[in-house]
């Protein structure tokens, strides 16, 4: 089921316009990591040709990853919009590999990281405890801020980003009216306008840039000297493979298999209004895409991939999520692989302009991470392990002089925030879980108003084992309607609750002495409630069956069970 607020769902085709211009906003979107790969590539000193070699390959790999992610049959693909494009969880161990030992080990250790990837992607399924969504939530949030540093100076026209004697006051002006632009839209725009809030906002920056003088002297010339078609070749290097770089590539992988995790659970979220916990057999499925994409990352020359939070992003604030628009995506980044001019158009958008499209898309990725988080119950185990880990995230991004003398194989993580979060929360959640306990018994009497104490308990169990706000609330109220049965005179003595919680399912257990519960399918009407003595017990015993997912009565020698399933 698609949220209403959605105008094409996942299963939704739009027209072949809207299409067009759907999957042209969200080439767009990716536009601000193809900027981020050149600059990681100049830091390593590769050629130019080298650099547009890899970075057109880096199309083909992302364009054949969109289209292979948004199948939904067979082994691999998740059948959502969920784009691979540049990975910043593998930036510092690029800049390690290719700075260090140069393009053929890059390219080498990529291949490796992909296999990595496909391999923890296949083993997802049977370590889903190591990804509950309080862990997802932290990346997913860590992911956003991990983007601000690229954004905020391109936005706000830090001289480092504009070409020499450009004026900041003017770049700034470009990129405040890019970013409200693209609000604007969002908030008060109708048709079209609602649906490409980004591309309306890239088209009015430009236009604006434009009026300005803000459009960097060499960016025109540097269009038209490219040709109008030109066959994408790979880079100019073999393999290699450096022992020492394995550990350092593992990490990333898991810090990626995570982020990835967190983006498909995203998709997973946004296109069902039911939505309660992740779905993993097709977060496998997703993941087994990516890790398949850096295989061929590696194969083609070009660096590592994973899910586009961005184009997530981008996605839940246009309402178009239909996985048809992956394929227009895809289509259209193969297409830009083999039209030099246009990859040259997209590279060449002024920074304030790239600027303003990751902040807009880093605000929704950041609030979305921390809706995951507070859509469960936090006792302080798990706020300790969410708070720790985005500290010490933080701490790096903020900080990073503080890790200057850590030991040299952990340096690739503490150098990305997202992974450093990511390895924090890992490893806290695991020791938080120690001594933890997912049962619970609780002894009531039947006379009492039990209301208050069985809801205190329910928080303080449910906090405890990170359960659904929603499943704990349905389950004290099926509880109470257990408990306003068995008042009627139906049992006597002390009445035991034991609760049990495996992820999936909440189960009660309430055992007492005296007569069983009956269970009725059809609301009792007035009469029955006003004239029939059983008419309350009735009227409980129907509505059990309302909140819960499953009831059943069973006795045994001596005691009557009312057995209760709730879904988490």
């Amino acid at each position: 089921m698609k949220p209403t607020t959605l105008t094409y769902g996942v299963d939704d085709t739009p027209p072949l316009l809207e299409l067009a211009s759907l999957g042209l906003q969200q080439v767009l979107m990716g536009a601000a990591g193809w900027v981020m790969m050149a600059t990681v590539l100049a830091t390593l000193s590769v050629s130019l040709l080298d650099t547009q070699s890899m970075l057109r390959m880096g199309m083909i790999v992302t364009g054949l990853g969109a289209m292979l992610q948004a199948n939904r049959r067979g082994p691999v693909g998740s059948g959502y919009l969920c784009p691979p494009i540049i990975a910043p969880a593998f930036f510092s161990t690029t800049i390690l590999a290719g700075g260090g030992f140069g393009l053929a080990t890059l390219f080498g250790m990529t291949t490796v990281a992909g296999a990595i990837e496909v391999v923890l992607a296949r083993l997802l399924p049977r370590i889903r405890f190591l990804f509950p969504p309080e862990v997802i939530g932290v990346v997913m949030v860590m992911v956003g801020i991990a983007v601000l540093p690229t954004g905020f100076p391109r936005l706000l026209a830090d001289p480092a980003t504009l070409s020499a004697g450009a004026d900041q006051g003017r770049n700034v002006a470009v990129g405040i009216v890019t970013l409200a632009t693209m609000t604007g839209c969002t908030v008060w725009g109708r048709g079209l306008v609602k649906l490409l809030p980004l591309l309306v906002g890239i088209f009015t920056g430009v236009a604006a840039a434009l009026a300005l003088g803000c459009v960097p002297p060499t960016a025109l010339p540097s269009i038209m000297n490219e040709p109008w078609i030109g066959w994408p070749h790979r880079a100019v290097s073999g393999f290699a493979f450096e022992w020492s770089l394995l550990l350092p590539f593992t990490i990333a992988c898991v810090a990626s298999s995570l982020k990835n995790v967190g983006d498909l659970t995203m998709c997973q979220k946004i296109n069902d209004s039911d939505w309660k916990r992740t779905d993993m057999a097709s977060v496998s499925r997703g993941a087994s895409v990516l890790g398949i994409v850096n295989i061929a990352s590696g194969l083609l020359g070009t660096v590592s991939h994973n899910a586009s939070s961005s184009n997530i992003g981008l996605a839940v604030a246009s309402g178009a999520t239909s996985r048809s628009i992956a394929y227009s995506f895809g289509a259209l980044m193969v297409l830009c692989a083999f039209l030099p001019k246009v990859a040259a158009t997209i590279t060449a958008l002024p920074p304030p302009i790239t600027g303003a499209a990751v902040i807009y898309c880093a605000c929704f990725m950041m609030l979305a991470g921390i809706q995951l988080l507070t859509s469960r119950l936090l006792d302080t185990r798990r706020i300790l392990m969410a708070g720790c880990a985005l500290a010490f995230g933080l701490s790096a991004g903020l900080m990073p002089h503080l890790y200057v003398n850590a030991p040299h194989f952990l340096k690739p993580i503490l150098n990305s925030p997202v992974s450093f979060s990511a390895l924090v929360a890992l490893v806290l959640n695991y020791l938080m879980q120690l001594g933890n306990t997912r049962r619970c018994r609780l002894t009531l009497t039947a006379a009492e108003d039990n209301y208050a104490t069985l809801r205190d308990a329910m928080l303080e169990f449910g906090a405890s084992v990170g359960a659904r706000k929603e499943a704990i609330t349905a389950a004290t109220e099926s509880l109470h309607h257990v408990m306003e049965s068995l008042a009627t005179g139906l049992a006597s003595g002390e009445i035991t609750v034991d609760i049990a919680f495996d992820e999936y399912h909440l189960d009660l257990d309430v055992s007492y002495q005296g007569q069983a519960i009956e269970l009725v399918k059809t609301r009792p009407d007035r009469n029955t409630l006003l004239n029939d003595p059983t008419g309350l017990a009735k009227l409980s015993g129907w509505l059990l069956g309302q909140r819960a997912d499953r009831v059943r009565i069973k006795t045994d020698a001596d005691r009557c069970h009312v057995l209760l399933r709730l879904t988490n």
